[in-house]
């Protein structure tokens, strides 16, 4: 991050080095066959959102080619998140359930998020069973789905049933509640990533893909 395209790199004065100089941290990788990179890394570098905002964002190439924007404020009232629910992809159970409504997540401002689901089709008086964001970003095949979704560098997983991450259903397999929680990310982390709603088993019944909601 710098003060421009072409200024010097962002950090707080009070600091006795550029962290940004050490490119053994700050770095990405692309994939080879798409050149698209899903890289993170964490950096102090002494400022905040305040300090931050309206700074250029510049990414350097391993040839000397940089490539540069600016960082943006996100609009107020971007703070939720919603899906779809469908059938779990290659939904194998027992029993013929076709789970059908809608699961949001609506943020504080502390990045706490209350997530909200109506959905129905579900397994008759299923109680305590698991309602989670995942890792994966699609409900296309079981592998995209992954498994739960949280960062590991802030929090543990609290997508149990202690943490909360639970619904109940009627006689006629039908859940409306929510409940509160953090998983470490944002808004924009979370967003894209599939929602899953499981059986008293544990089996996957139900699967969305969360969208932002304007």
């Amino acid at each position: 991050i710098k003060e421009s395209c072409n200024g010097m790199n962002l950090y707080h004065p009070s600091m006795a080095s550029d962290p940004w100089a050490d490119s053994s941290e700050n770095y990405f990788i692309t994939d080879p066959t798409t050149t698209e990179t899903k890289s993170a890394f964490t950096i102090d570098f002494g400022l905040g959102y305040a300090a931050t905002k309206g700074s250029a964002m510049v990414i350097s190439t391993p040839d000397g080619d940089n490539w540069c924007g600016y960082l943006m404020s996100p609009p107020s009232n971007f703070n939720s998140l919603a899906a779809t629910v469908g059938t779990y992809p290659e939904y194998s159970g027992s029993k013929e359930l076709t789970p059908t409504g809608m699961i949001s997540l609506k943020y504080g401002i502390d990045g706490t998020f209350t997530y909200s689901f109506k959905v129905e089709g579900l397994e008759p008086n299923c109680e305590g069973c698991g309602i989670h964001v995942h890792a994966g970003v699609s409900c296309e095949t079981h592998a995209q789905v992954m498994g739960h979704g949280w960062n590991q560098a802030f929090v543990r997983d609290l997508w149990t049933a202690t943490g909360g991450a639970v619904y109940s259903t009627d006689a006629e397999g039908y859940a409306e509640g929510e409940f509160f929680l953090y998983n470490g990310f944002d808004i924009f982390s979370n967003m894209n990533h599939a929602v899953v709603i499981h059986a008293q088993d544990g089996a996957r019944l139900g699967c969305g893909v969360l969208k932002l909601v304007a």
